[in-house]
């Protein structure tokens, strides 16, 4: 992986061709389709925001986590806080939003739950209906690539997730839960691509500030890794502002490109990568703030653009009625050997968030899977 400054030196020697596509995030949207398109052969650059985060970089208690947040107040236009922190938290007038930032994306700080999606979802019109065919087919790949595996003791909280979600998932889903983490118990899924190794699950609890013992399975650790084993170029702690045509398309080359690629990708006012496809998939709040500064530099784009968000925390609303807890902490590893592994406390109860993001508006999309193509 490289870094803005040595990326941004490739550039200004005119060393860089640039690139097939470009995409912009690695969460789940941007490292699925950096792999994806890097192992269909097309020349492929990821550029993440964030840092890499190792394991013991996460935060494990309330006064290491003040040190892996900004705040971005957008109405006094001031801000505090590592640009590269994990946690990015904006607030305007009376919306308070939090987004990941890190090779991982929101990989990095969600419950990891996967549950298969549910029939009257995929009956919704507005999937085309080709993708019917190989619904089973890619969640069975996804399932596989993330290591998914049964949590092998029963979560206290549970049995008040089973409460809530009883009349909502078909009941030809299976009954225990499968998250995108390493127990230890199962063995892991032989794929093609040199894995990682991972460490075992703990259960501290930690799940939604980062997991401190390697055993979460991030998109770092499966997509992405597939990706740079196909080719792909990563860098990180590089910021996308805008893109926008490439005024030399039409001629024979372009101050940096000698091949005539059609859009060109501003790091900063200076420069700049060439792309001809370029993948957008920064999250809700990226994503729209890269569209509007193209818009203001001449790119065509929808008068919506901006209204209509849709996110994870469109259920927190749901949640606040519910029975379900809402609180959640991590334990360090004295207070792990302390306590038996039954009666520590569990973030499975934020696993709602995710779950309920489908079951309850399917039509909507999430930040951290939503894909915008500029073509």
């Amino acid at each position: 992986m490289k870094e803005q400054a040595e990326f941004a030196r490739r550039l200004g020697d005119g060393e860089e061709d640039g690139y097939d596509a470009v995409v912009v995030g690695s969460g789940y949207g941007g490292s699925v389709a950096a792999c994806r398109m890097s192992m269909a052969g097309i020349k492929a650059c990821l550029i993440e925001k964030g840092r890499r985060w190792k394991a013991h970089d996460f935060p494990t208690d309330s006064w290491k986590i003040m040190s892996a947040v900004r705040m971005e107040n957008h109405n006094l236009g001031v801000s505090f806080g590592p640009k590269d922190a994990l946690f990015q938290v904006h607030e305007q007038n009376d919306s308070l939003a939090v987004v990941a930032c890190g090779i991982g994306g929101g990989s990095l700080v969600n419950a990891g739950v996967m549950v298969p999606t549910p029939v009257r979802a995929r009956r919704n019109t507005k999937w085309p209906k080709e993708w019917e065919r190989d619904w089973d087919i890619c969640e069975a790949s996804a399932a596989a690539m993330l290591g998914i595996q049964r949590v092998p003791v029963k979560f206290p909280a549970a049995k008040v997730l089973g409460e809530l979600t009883d009349g909502e998932i078909e009941k030809s889903f299976e009954t225990s839960m499968k998250l995108s983490v390493n127990f230890a118990l199962e063995e892991p899924v032989s794929n093609s691509m040199k894995s990682q190794k991972m460490g075992r699950c703990l259960a501290c609890g930690n799940c939604l500030a980062g997991c401190p013992y390697n055993a979460k399975s991030s998109t770092d650790k499966n997509y992405l890794l597939s990706a740079i084993q196909a080719g792909c170029d990563v860098t990180t702690e590089c910021q996308v502002h805008y893109v926008v045509k490439n005024p030399y398309e039409n001629f024979q080359e372009c101050r940096i490109s000698r091949k005539r690629r059609r859009w060109h990708v501003y790091l900063n006012e200076i420069d700049y990568i060439t792309a001809d496809f370029v993948v957008l998939s920064a999250g809700v709040f990226g994503t729209t703030e890269i569209l509007f500064q193209s818009q203001m530099r001449g790119l065509k784009l929808s008068d919506s653009l901006g209204s209509g968000f849709s996110c994870n925390g469109n259920t927190v609303a749901y949640l606040a009625g519910s029975p379900a807890p809402l609180s959640s902490y991590g334990l360090n590893r004295k207070q792990l050997s302390k306590i038996p592994f039954q009666e520590r406390p569990r973030a499975i109860h934020l696993f709602i968030l995710h779950i309920f993001i489908g079951l309850h508006n399917p039509g909507c999309c999430t930040s951290n899977s939503i894909s915008l193509l500029v073509v």
